[in-house]
């Protein structure tokens, strides 16, 4: 269904995103209460006061300038102020697929864990899995998710996933099975694209029975991970097959992503235009925000900024917007925390920015990621271990695995561990071979360990990447707070063969 604004712009809506605008249309300048929308739009269904709050930030976003307009009545309802000119609404035409907005993004519905026997223990853990699993997705703001009440009641009928993904407004449906070996609990988990029955991932684990909220946490933390980048994956498939003009907000953030992490300086150019599209398309999609502040950032870390403030500025820029935005990002909250420290050497407010992020997202793994080399530059190295090592164990399978690994490494040159350092650091660069903050620790970490020549590879390559590079002007920015650390530092780098 689409929503078309004055100026010609269109948006396309969910069709229950569709049927909140149509019933507040309907009732222009009155209140409706949250009541009486769960009984228009959810007749037969039990869900919570999420899924309205899901769709009235969609419908805001939908609406851009005219958002002010859909007012929020605290513990009542809301109402849509009489405009001159309306907002034009087509009629919904029958048997539309749905398609989510948020820039594009899609909608995966987290279907209950069939349990395989009556066993309370079994079902509750389930129970927590699901919900845990749907918090994550929700935090991780990427892609949408469907509430677990939704999905509670869709789950007790025999399992259609055409027909599951019609009714719920879903794209890819992750569903799974839950028994009881012994004394573990055997959960197998697959994804599947809703229209064509595909299965994009499949997996099993097992988990002590402990009756801990930490393992349900736990599982549920990296069952999220996992799931995502394959919903990225298949997206990203789908978009290199349409028109560019026919591609959302949210395809054109996962190609310029893809470009980016590729960390080939060519391909990495060629992804902000397509991170501009996608903010010029889609003004309030705040990942879009952030991607355009990340690239800034590796941009100025990769030394390929042909002007440094301006660099810097577009990070803070973009980063703000993206909060600005959504105040509640947590990965963007983290971010900008890192950078901070890297760039501004503001340490105690990256540190206030990582707790809002954590605070939000207590099992996020990019926002665990960020957060380690700030702790490590504070001089913590054991404190900037256990977040390095939080964030790989909750995402052990991510496509950005060799960031994780470098900040890993940070962590452990900063307790003056070379051994882990290096090791982290030669994963890292096996993985990405371009990334040169990562080949300058390692070859650091390797020079003080003696070990010469991979650290003189490691030289070699950044050399290769940045040909510019110094270890005097490097060195001046360093953001550890240790002169001992950053003297070390340049002395271990030099000594792996990289200029002064």
């Amino acid at each position: 269904m689409l929503l078309r604004a004055p100026d010609g712009a269109e948006t396309t809506l969910r069709p229950k995103t569709f049927e909140l605008l149509a019933l507040l249309l309907a009732r222009p300048g009155e209140l409706v209460t949250r009541s009486q929308i769960l009984d228009a739009l959810w007749p037969d269904l039990f869900v919570s006061d999420d899924s309205i709050t899901q769709c009235v930030g969609e419908l805001r976003r939908a609406l851009g300038a005219e958002a002010a307009r859909l007012k929020t009545l605290p513990k009542r309802g809301y109402l849509l102020e009489v405009v001159p000119a309306p907002v034009e609404v087509p009629k919904a035409a029958p048997g539309l697929p749905a398609t989510p907005i948020g820039g594009g993004a899609p909608v995966v519905a987290v279907l209950p864990f069939h349990v395989a026997t009556l066993e309370p223990a079994l079902a509750a853990f389930g129970d927590a899995v699901l919900e845990g699993v749907v918090g994550a997705l929700v935090r991780m703001r990427e892609p949408v998710v469907i509430s677990a009440n939704s999905t509670r009641r869709v789950a007790t009928e025999p399992l259609d996933l055409a027909e599951t993904g019609r009714r719920l407004g879903a794209r890819y449906i992750a569903s799974g099975r839950l028994r009881r070996a012994e004394n573990v609990f055997r959960l197998t988990v697959e994804l599947a694209q809703a229209d064509t029955g595909t299965v994009l991932w499949h997996r099993g684990y097992d988990v002590t029975e402990t009756g801990s909220f930490a393992a349900e946490d736990e599982i549920a933390g990296v069952i999220a991970h996992t799931l995502v980048p394959h919903v990225q994956a298949a997206e990203l498939a789908a978009a290199r097959r349409r028109a560019p003009g026919e591609l959302a907000a949210y395809h054109l953030l996962l190609q310029a992503r893809a470009l980016i992490y590729r960390m080939e300086r060519d391909a990495f150019e060629k992804a902000a235009p397509l991170l501009r599209q996608a903010v010029a398309l889609d003004g309030g999609f705040a990942a879009a925000h952030a991607a355009l502040a990340d690239w800034h950032s590796l941009r100025l870390g990769q030394g390929w900024s042909p002007d440094r403030e301006a660099d810097t500025q577009g990070l803070i820029a973009a980063a703000r917007q993206a909060l600005a935005l959504d105040p509640g990002h947590a990965r963007a909250l983290a971010m900008l925390g890192h950078n901070r420290t890297i760039f501004e050497h503001r340490h105690e407010e990256a540190t206030r920015l990582f707790d809002r992020a954590l605070d939000a997202a207590p099992n996020d793994s990019e926002a665990w990621m960020w957060s380690a080399p700030t702790f490590a530059f504070l001089g913590e190295g054991k404190e900037a271990v256990r977040r390095a090592e939080r964030a790989i164990q909750l995402s052990p399978m991510d496509p950005l695995l060799f960031r994780y690994e470098h900040f890993a490494s940070i962590a452990h040159y900063a307790t003056g561990d070379m051994e882990r350092a290096a090791e982290h650091g030669l994963r890292s660069a096996a993985a990405n071979p371009s990334y040169t903050s990562n080949l300058r620790t390692t070859a650091a970490a390797l020079a003080g360990l003696g070990r010469l020549e991979p650290a003189r590879e490691m030289a070699r390559r950044v050399m290769e990447i940045e040909p510019e590079f110094r270890v005097g002007q490097m060195i001046t920015r360093y953001a550890s707070r240790d002169p001992a650390v950053r003297r070390r530092y340049a002395e271990q780098m030099i000594a792996a063969g990289l200029p002064q």
